[in-house]
């Protein structure tokens, strides 16, 4: 890999994203790339982005001819005095012709290839070391690259972030049936919130002719560090994307944050040094098994007062009514029983908490059924923002405290994941706390150690448009790891006499047991190829939502779509999951 470390970093640089149709042709589609590198000069790009199989060809075409026209390719980007990121694809001489490799190549302004690797979800030649690869410089920018469905690896999504990658970049050949409007960008948007890098997310565009390629999902995007597009496309093909990236902008802050949490620390690290060269051995701890039931879960989208008495009456009113539809467990928002006025949370002594549990524990243990709610708790001076979890018999099962706290004016973070751990009839669950979602490696790592059921108890102040559809987006990332997932959020307390702060709802309830292998079902609300599957929503009111589905005996996440992928970066995942599960000294 070419290392340009000592390249002074540019303050800004701007890159056109190449929506591109693809032709049948080889010589098409080289001519095509060649055309677009020039148009890129004219608008003054210094990298230009292609998608996955930009430079493709029929069956039956050679290795010598792929790299004629990829000298063709090197000679426009000399000539053009700029970087140009592709892919194609290519024939494995060990596979049927069918079966074909694809390659990314990263070609400097001086026509050379400074930076490439082979596809590792897809078919790829058995003497491939599959390593995830490392960054490569754009004039002194870190930056880092990624073939369509390797996007779902951590390693190379945001491991490269970990070594100072501030542009993460997405190539990619989606299918038409891929885009879901209900989710809209959700992976490159919550991978530029989790990090505050650039993301860029580069896609095959739909043919004007019919039967020339497949339909293809288009929607290509230039997303800023905060979230917002800087620019998008529509589905169709052969239009270039040009916007200025102030690498200003692309501080980290929230990467940072999360590489350096005294729980997680370790984790990255580990990464971080197998990416740049390392050896480790850590062994997988036995995944936790389940029994093979079924599980209805109730998700109880509150509204919420400003007077705990208030919220109790109501908790114990939705309780019930959750037991007569024969859940097994309801989930409760995020500080249910104060809401979140920060003079109703100070005001909330350890009488009123105390009381306000009991209460909880007679009516879970009256009903016979588990309860699951937010509620912050005191030890001494300190605050947390706490999920307690209730079982059927009454009894205090756990109680979490949120880890990725904002309000650390008021809360005191979280330094435990053994606490979000418990069992749903047996089977392994996890609960985590509002922005605890943006932090999606604690759900991965918690579905590798072996949780099937996750759920995120939220209070979300923001009720736009945009932020409503971020936290439907970070949710169905979150909840696309082989399980099944509840996500609640607080209901509109507008009607309420003494209405806490205000919400929205959407809470959701999400199938993602068989992963990528899903097929359509009648009671799904939206079908997702490849993220979790929406199986019941609400509206901005207080009601109950409910889901029912048989677990499986494991998580098959790991066995399925991690292992042997990239083995050296096996030992990594292998210390994240006993981190998660507790049994980690960090």
């Amino acid at each position: 890999m070419h290392n340009s470390r000592t390249t002074p970093c540019r303050q800004s640089i701007t890159v056109a994203v190449v929506q591109q149709a693809r032709e049948k042709e080889l010589s098409e589609n080289r001519d095509k790339i060649v055309g677009f590198i020039g148009d890129s000069k004219s608008r003054k790009c210094r990298l230009v982005i292609f998608p996955e199989d930009s430079l493709g060809s029929p069956i039956g075409t050679s290795n010598e001819e792929i790299r004629k026209a990829l000298d063709v390719i090197q000679k426009a980007t000399r000539s053009n005095d700029v970087y140009i990121i592709l892919c194609a694809s290519f024939p494995i001489p060990e596979f049927p012709p069918e079966r074909r490799g694809h390659c990314l190549r990263v070609i400097d302004p001086e026509g050379r290839i400074i930076h490439e690797y082979n596809k590792l979800i897809c078919n790829i030649p058995p003497s491939d070391p599959r390593r995830a690869p490392s960054i490569f410089q754009v004039d002194g920018i870190p930056c880092c690259a990624m073939i369509c469905a390797d996007r779902w690896l951590r390693g190379l999504e945001e491991l490269p972030v970990t070594l100072g990658a501030k542009i993460l970049i997405d190539c990619s050949a989606n299918a038409a049936l891929e885009w879901v409007p209900e989710f809209a960008w959700y992976l490159p948007v919550t991978r530029a919130l989790r990090n505050n890098a650039y993301t860029i997310f580069c896609n095959m565009g739909e043919h004007t002719k019919k039967g020339v390629d497949e339909a293809r999902q288009g929607h290509s995007a230039i997303i800023n560090p905060d979230g917002t597009f800087a620019a998008v496309a529509d589905e169709t093909g052969d239009q270039m994307l040009v916007a200025t990236l102030d690498m200003s902008r692309a501080h980290l802050t929230e990467a940072m944050r999360r590489h350096t949490h005294p729980v997680f620390q370790p984790f990255w690290d580990l990464g971080r040094r197998i990416l740049e060269g390392e050896g480790a051995q850590v062994e997988l701890p036995e995944p936790f098994t389940s029994p093979e039931v079924d599980i209805t879960i109730a998700a109880a989208q509150m509204a919420c007062s400003r007077e705990i008495s208030d919220n109790l009456e109501r908790m114990i009113r939705m309780i019930s009514e959750a037991k007569g539809n024969n859940a097994d467990v309801v989930l409760f928002p995020e500080l249910a029983v104060t809401g979140t006025i920060a003079s109703d949370i100070i005001h909330a002594d350890g009488l009123a908490l105390g009381n306000a549990l009991s209460k909880v524990q007679s009516e879970a243990q009256k009903q016979g059924i588990m309860v699951v709610f937010g509620m912050p708790h005191l030890s001494g001076s300190k605050r947390s923002n706490s999920a307690f979890i209730v079982g059927p018999n009454g009894n205090l099962m756990t109680r979490y405290d949120q880890i990725v706290v904002d309000r650390q004016d008021l809360f005191e973070p979280g330094t435990k994941t053994k606490p979000m751990w418990f069992e749903v009839k047996g089977v392994p669950a996890v609960v985590t706390i509002g922005a605890d979602v943006r932090w999606n490696e604690i759900v991965e790592l918690a579905a590798i150690r072996g949780a099937q059921l996750l759920f995120n108890l939220s209070y979300d102040p923001d009720t736009s448009e945009t932020g409503t559809l971020r936290r439907t987006q970070f949710w169905v990332q979150f909840a696309s790891f082989h399980t099944i997932t509840a996500t609640v959020n607080a209901a509109d307390p507008q009607e309420l006499r003494n209405p806490s702060t205000a919400a929205n709802g959407g809470s959701a309830i999400w199938d993602d047991i068989e992963g990528h292998r899903k097929k359509p079902a009648d009671d799904l609300e939206v079908f997702s190829q490849y993220s979790a599957c929406r199986l019941a929503s609400a509206g901005s009111r207080e009601e109950t939502i409910y889901g029912k589905r048989i677990v499986r005996k494991t998580n098959e996440y790991f066995r399925r779509f991690i292992s042997q992928r990239y083995p050296h970066l096996e030992p990594w995942y292998h210390l994240g999951a006993r981190i998660i599960g507790g049994d980690h000294d960090c």
